[in-house]
């Protein structure tokens, strides 16, 4: 007999959150001091923490218990806004992916050559270019033959953050507190670890914004659990702190082994590792593995997320919005067009960016771009949550993050605004000379502008009109 009882447990959503939100590559990126917060990044965690993870993570919740549906964020946009704009944060999210794949595959070509212990061939942008559209190509193909493929990818990487996290973490501690192998690389004081007001620290407060976002994923499995006004707080509180202890911790350790001013946002996690490995006598092909480890983790990341955005957007767009082709699905259920599009696209904006001098300066500047698209649907979604909260009292699910409707509804202002100076913050020149400045903002806020206006042009193009979703007909869905 099959089991009937399909109830998401305690447990498994804290896991589910863990694994949704934790990312070990932002701990050198945002402790790093070009480009980061250096031992500011400490506080800076724990603050974002709670004023924007743990708020939103909430919200998500209520909406997903009140509108159940696999549409996620885009149903609750169409709820408040219309049609219209449900479209839009589907557009927004889809190529905010186009930025992260390339961010994610070039981190990818980089751990890859520590992974075969060549760790300088990670500074040739030919090199981790071409490795990243041989990458993407290859997936590319691969997940339009269904997501058999992606099953041992997913599987074996899956902790592939976590745990060399862990191996950092306690290799650190070991070396420099335990067995005083050599003194810290950085010192703790209230002065230290105050984040500099510059441009590039802001940058990084971003970036940290952007790295706590993606709560919506799990939202809709409050509904299936068996105590929802309880449990899921209790889940999401614990999943922060377990998450906000890596991010902590880990920027610690990793500043106790190398200086802020050595970390490299695309290298410090292995370079970190390096160094813990020389004080203990670790063999460096434990550095090795490790790579290993990371990369099958971004295997498993990039397989998962080639053809599930692609079929959320072409797929359960609204007739009319893209072409018939770039909707039809192969014999595997996979829309290899549009999947075929987005791999050009990709392999454009990587080579795009191969116009800046040095590899970390291509790969900081993909991440800030991931960052910048990232956050406009959460505006998006935090406006809805707003009007929502204050429109429409008659639909209450099974759980409500405030009973409190002007509490509730300061709290989506907050993350309304919290998001938008991200968003202005994210785009802040940095770069250290006026030609680099050039190149620089014109791909970051030309490429958010762009994407804006061509989903606003696709959507007045299909002649269809804004209508907003009726309370009634969701209510019926929840029936079914």
């Amino acid at each position: 007999m099959k089991k009937t009882d399909k109830r998401i447990t305690f447990g498994e959503l804290v896991f589910m959150n863990i694994s949704a939100l934790y990312g070990i590559r932002w701990i050198a990126k945002s402790t790093s001091d070009s480009f980061g917060l250096g031992l500011g990044a400490i506080p800076t965690w724990v603050i974002f923490m709670f004023i924007f993870f743990v708020p939103q993570a909430l919200m998500c919740a209520e909406l997903a218990s009140a509108y159940p549906s696999d549409g996620g964020m885009g149903e609750w946009v169409k709820i408040a806004y219309g049609t219209k704009y449900g479209f839009m944060v589907s557009w927004l999210h889809w190529t905010a992916l186009i930025f992260w794949y390339a961010s994610f595959l070039t981190f990818f070509a980089i751990n890859f050559t520590y992974m075969i212990g060549r760790p300088e061939l990670a500074d040739n942008k030919i090199l981790v270019l071409g490795m990243s559209l041989i990458i993407i190509w290859l997936l590319s193909f691969a997940s339009m033959k269904g997501m058999e493929f992606g099953k041992y990818f997913t599987s074996a990487g899956s902790l592939g953050s976590t745990i060399p996290t862990i191996c950092l973490i306690v290799m650190a501690f070991l070396a420099i507190v335990v067995l005083k192998k050599a003194p810290s690389a950085s010192v703790y004081t209230v002065q230290t670890l105050t984040p500099k007001l510059n441009a590039n620290s802001l940058v990084a407060i971003s970036g940290i914004t952007f790295a706590y976002t993606g709560a919506e994923l799990t939202a809709n499995f409050c509904s299936e659990m068996k105590n929802p006004q309880k449990d899921y707080p209790r889940a999401i509180m614990i999943a922060a702190a377990v998450v906000c202890i890596l991010y902590v911790v880990g920027s610690v350790a990793m500043t106790m082994l190398l200086p802020t001013s050595k970390i490299f946002a695309y290298t410090g996690t292995l370079d970190a590792l390096v160094v813990a490995c020389d004080l203990l006598n670790v063999p460096q092909f434990f550095v090795q593995v490790i790579a290993l480890g990371i990369t099958l983790s971004i295997l498993g990341a990039l397989v998962l997320y080639i053809s599930q955005p692609t079929k959320m957007l072409f797929g359960q767009a609204e007739q009319g919005v893209f072409p018939e082709k770039l909707t039809e699905n192969n014999e595997h259920g996979i829309l290899e067009k549009a999947i075929l599009m987005q791999g050009v696209l990709v392999s454009v904006l990587l080579a795009g960016v191969a116009l800046f001098p040095a590899v970390e300066t291509i790969y900081n500047v993909l991440v800030t771009m991931t960052a910048l698209t990232s956050l406009f649907p959460y505006v998006i979604l935090f406006m809805s949550y707003i009007k929502i909260k204050r429109e429409k009292e008659d639909v209450k699910g099974l759980y409500q993050m405030t009973r409190n409707k002007k509490w509730g509804i300061f709290l989506g202002y907050m993350e309304l605004v919290i998001c938008v100076i991200a968003i202005v913050c994210s785009a802040l020149p940095v770069m250290t000379t006026t030609k680099e400045n050039i190149i620089y903002e014109t791909e970051l806020i030309g490429g958010g502008l762009l994407v804006i206006l061509s989903g606003l042009w696709i959507w007045k193009r299909s002649g269809l009109k804004n209508i907003t979703v009726d309370i009634r007909s969701v209510e019926q869905k929840k029936l079914h």
